[in-house]
C-alpha cells in the first residue's frame, strides 16, 4: 500500500464539471495525460489546438488569434530539415507542404474558436517560464524546431508580464463566454535541461503569476503540489527523473475528479471503466465466434449505459 506524506485535501468545486459540459485543455504534456483520461471517459473535450506548448505567452497565442481574427500565414512558418513548421505550434503539425500545414493549423484554430466560445471549462497548465526569442525576427516562439541554438535568446518571463497577458485574455473570454470557468495548474514535470535551480525559479514564477490571476471563475488546481509535496518520492517519476509516471498521473486525476467533477459524473466514469475494460479486452482466441460474442456483449453493455445515462448517447 502506498502511503502519502501529507494527504493534501482539494476542496470540492461549488459548480462542478458535468458530462454535458465542453472542456478545453491546453498546455504541457501533463495536460495531455489528464485530457486523455477525460476523453477516455467520453467527456466532450478539445485538447491543445497548437499541440503541446509550455510557456504562458505562447499558450496565449490561439486566444490572440481568435480575438483579433488573425489567420496563420507563411510569415509564421519556418522551413527547416525539408519540412515546414509553425513557430506557434508543436512539431506534430509540421508538413512537407506549407499549403497543407497552413490549412491544417487554420482549420484547428477555427474549431478552437467555436469550441471555446461554447465551453464551460478551460484548463490551462503552465510548464515553464523560460522562453526563447528567435533573434532574426525578434519573435517569442513556442518551439525551436531544432533550429541552431545560436539563433535564439533565452530569458525568464517576468511575473507581471504573464499576469498582464492573461488578465487581458480572461477579460476577453468572459466577454464572449460569461459562464466559462478557468482552472490554472502548474505542470509537475521538471524541466531539468534548464538546470535544477533554474527549474525551481521558473515554477515559482508561474505560481506567483497564477496567484495574481485567481479570482472570479478563475481557480488553481494543485497538480504540482500533489506530485511534489504529497507523493514527494522519485518512485512516482519515470526513469528520466522529470516526468511523473502512471501512478502519479492516476493519483492527480483521482484528486481532480473528486474535487472538480460532479458526483453524478464520477458515477458515470465508474460505469465506463467496466465498459472500457471490456472494450480493450484481448481474448485468448481470435476465432470468429469468439469475436462475435465479445462484440455482442460490448454492444449490450453500450446500450445499457446509454439507457442509464442518456448524455452518453452521442459519445459511445
Amino acid at each position: 500500500m502506498i502511503r502519502y506524506s501529507l494527504g493534501i485535501r482539494v476542496e470540492p468545486y461549488q459548480k462542478p464539471m458535468h458530462y454535458k459540459d465542453k472542456i478545453a485543455l491546453m498546455g504541457s504534456c501533463f495536460t495531455e495525460n489528464i485530457g486523455k483520461k477525460l476523453s477516455d471517459h467520453y467527456f466532450n473535450t478539445m485538447l491543445n489546438p497548437n499541440g503541446i506548448v509550455f510557456n504562458p505567452i505562447s499558450l496565449a497565442e490561439p486566444f490572440r488569434r481568435q480575438f483579433n481574427q488573425i489567420a496563420y500565414a507563411e510569415s509564421d512558418l519556418i522551413y527547416n530539415n525539408d519540412r515546414w513548421a509553425s513557430w506557434f505550434h508543436h512539431g506534430k503539425f509540421s508538413n512537407e507542404s506549407k499549403e497543407i500545414l497552413l490549412a491544417t493549423i487554420n482549420h484547428e484554430q477555427k474549431v478552437f474558436d467555436q469550441f471555446i466560445s461554447e465551453a464551460q471549462w478551460l484548463v490551462i497548465t503552465f510548464g515553464t517560464a523560460w522562453v526563447y526569442h528567435f533573434l532574426p525576427e525578434q519573435l517569442l516562439v513556442a518551439n525551436c524546431h531544432k533550429v541552431a541554438g545560436q539563433q535564439f535568446e533565452k530569458r525568464l518571463l517576468e511575473v507581471d508580464e504573464i499576469v498582464m497577458c492573461w488578465q487581458k485574455i480572461i477579460t476577453q473570454l468572459k466577454a464572449i463566454n460569461p459562464s466559462l470557468q478557468i482552472i490554472f495548474t502548474v505542470s509537475p514535470v521538471k524541466h531539468l535541461r534548464d538546470g535544477v535551480a533554474e527549474n525551481t525559479v521558473s515554477k515559482a514564477t508561474l505560481h506567483l503569476a497564477i496567484d495574481k490571476l485567481v479570482g472570479n471563475q478563475v481557480s488553481y488546481f494543485p497538480a504540482y503540489e500533489l506530485v511534489n509535496d504529497d507523493l514527494r518520492d522519485y518512485r512516482f517519476y519515470e526513469p528520466d527523473g522529470a516526468h511523473p509516471n502512471t501512478m502519479a498521473i492516476d493519483y492527480v486525476f483521482e484528486k481532480f475528479c473528486s474535487s472538480v467533477v460532479s458526483h453524478e459524473a464520477n458515477e458515470i466514469m465508474a460505469a465506463l471503466d467496466a465498459y472500457n475494460r471490456l472494450k480493450h479486452h484481448r481474448p485468448l482466441s481470435d476465432s470468429e465466434s469468439n469475436q462475435s460474442f465479445l462484440h455482442q456483449k460490448l454492444e449490450t453493455k453500450r446500450l445499457e449505459l446509454i439507457a442509464q445515462f442518456p448524455e452518453l448517447k452521442e459519445r459511445l
